[in-house]
């Protein structure tokens, strides 16, 4: 009888996780945004993005890929080209690469029956071409105080990732959930927040002080807020990786009303705050009080130096102003003046106004943190992200797992 209770007891006990499982993946569909909920190890979580986004994936990678290999304008070798020049931005990256992306790119693949290679592919092109603005304003920038941090993702519109958005809510096992607004397929961040209310975003900032032999920066990204539970852990987090290429972040704890801008190399990392006192030595630098930003251009002399965005030139001595880019023209100057334009005042649908001014053609995606509320908003076809509708997510109720318990 004690025999067929342990018996019992087992199966009961195999029979919740299974049903704990079933339960935990989930697609739904919110004021337009299709919001996917994964839970568990590395595998299971890639596996069940795999199966939920099955078509999604497939579209997806297949979409990406085409376009850059049709990109290389090599008739008869292009495909061949295009492969060679991800590959080798990966495999100087793999060795760097957490254990458990690899697992969860397992897991993606053999859901979604793309080949592991492709994915690898497609995860090595933000390390290769990337563009954007960010923003984080607090205290008495803001009208009542509140956080608000904008992040403009400019890629490349014509690659097509926007035709397949999805918002996923992800609680991987020992870690901290996170919230990660992004595509099929893609198991990297680029834009995200956490539970703990950090938010990340950041902006490609070519240099020649770069190398593929680290951890690539959709990785880093998202393990800053699988990790971090305020700024100066994901500062550390930032500052003390192998980094690869040209990054500037701005990272934002809306508990603490408080943000950060980070310029990082593949050597050189530099933290600024609010009202930052270097920037007030350089003469395009535009500090604000309770207010971050930045587009491409660095502020740190060391870092400026190596850098060729924004009109930058490193084989020539001194540092180069960057205006006439418009990178500097329009992303960081048009920040700048939309926040000190609404000082006092900023509310997220002003944030909104800001990123359509700043938004270019290539403007993929446009989100605006405001815990605990959420706007994402993404291109269509032609149409930038910014200049598009914004739709509305509650993180509160995302990071409870929706409606799945």
């Amino acid at each position: 009888m004690r025999h067929l209770a342990r018996i019992w007891f087992v199966l009961c006990a195999v029979c919740c996780v299974l049903c704990a499982n079933a339960w935990a993946a989930k697609v739904e569909e919110i004021n337009g945004l299709t919001v996917v909920y994964l839970e568990g190890r590395p595998y299971d979580i890639g596996r069940q993005h795999g199966q939920l986004l099955r078509q999604q994936v497939q579209a997806a990678v297949g979409q990406v890929l085409r376009h850059f290999r049709r990109y290389l304008k090599l008739p008869l070798v292009r495909t061949l080209a295009a492969n060679w020049w991800l590959d080798a931005a990966w495999g100087r990256a793999a060795p760097f690469i957490p254990s458990e992306i690899w697992e969860e790119l397992r897991g993606v693949a053999e859901g979604s029956g793309v080949a592991v290679r492709e994915l690898y592919r497609l995860h090595a092109i933000p390390e290769r071409t990337y563009s954007c603005a960010n923003f984080a304003a607090w205290g008495r920038t803001t009208a009542n105080g509140r956080l608000i941090h904008l992040r403009n993702l400019d890629w490349n519109i014509k690659a097509g990732i926007q035709q397949y958005p999805a918002v996923f809510v992800i609680h991987p096992i020992g870690k901290r959930a996170f919230v990660s607004v992004g595509w099929a397929g893609f198991v990297g961040l680029l834009t995200g927040v956490n539970e703990a209310q950090i938010s990340l975003g950041q902006v490609g900032a070519a240099t020649t002080d770069l190398s593929f032999a680290g951890e690539p920066m959709a990785f880093l990204m998202r393990r800053v807020l699988e990790h971090a539970g305020e700024l100066d852990e994901a500062s550390r987090i930032i500052r003390e990786a192998r980094r690869t290429v040209g990054v500037n972040y701005v990272v934002a704890d809306a508990k603490a009303r408080r943000a950060i801008a980070m310029e990082t190399t593949h050597t050189l990392a530099r933290v600024f705050a609010a009202d930052d006192p270097q920037e007030h030595a350089v003469s395009y630098a535009r500090p604000l009080p309770d207010a971050v930003l930045r587009a491409d251009a660095a502020m740190d002399p060391a870092i400026r130096d190596r850098q060729t965005a924004s009109r930058g030139d490193p084989q020539r001595p001194g540092l180069e102003d960057p205006a006439g880019s418009s990178a500097y023209d329009v992303r960081y100057l048009g920040q700048a003046a939309g926040l000190q334009a609404r000082f006092g005042s900023l509310d997220p649908l002003a944030a909104q106004e800001i990123a359509k001014a700043v938004a270019p053609d290539s403007n993929i995606q446009s989100v605006i943190f405001a815990w605990p509320d959420l706007w994402v908003a993404n291109a269509g076809a032609q149409t930038p992200a910014a200049k598009g509708a914004y739709h509305h997510l509650d993180l509160v109720r995302l990071l409870r797992r929706g409606e799945i318990r």
